[in-house]
């Protein structure tokens, strides 16, 4: 009976061995993006008709006129040292995907890697 444990004990041992977790590989990040990217002239118009039907105050973000930037910035959204790890850049690619054209969101990750700045 003993013995029975033992083989099984190691058998159960190899086959979860083998096993790893499912990873889903990260897509590359864009190179070629768009430059001299304005914030009031390129970006919060993207907002204005993709998102703030749910973000306009009552769903974190708040990406309305007058607030988004400030909100983006505060909230931690935007990394201008990995512009692709940027939470914005995340969801748009994540579960926001398709809520924006690629051009908007290559235009965001613009945004950026330019330095996210507030013109």
């Amino acid at each position: 009976m003993r013995r029975l444990i033992f083989v099984l004990t190691g058998a159960l041992v190899l086959i979860l061995s083998g096993c790893t977790k499912y990873q889903i590989p990260a897509p590359e990040c864009p190179t070629d993006l768009p430059t001299d990217v304005s914030f009031a002239g390129d970006v919060q118009p993207i907002f204005n008709a993709n998102c703030i039907v749910c973000h306009s105050g009552g769903q974190a973000p708040d990406l309305s006129e007058g607030w988004a930037y400030d909100e983006l910035i505060d909230g931690g959204y935007v990394d201008t040292d990995f512009p692709c790890e940027s939470e914005l850049y995340q969801v748009f690619s994540g579960t926001h995907s398709g809520r924006a054209t690629d051009d908007e969101v290559l235009t965001i990750l613009g945004w950026i890697d330019e330095g996210a700045k507030d013109n």
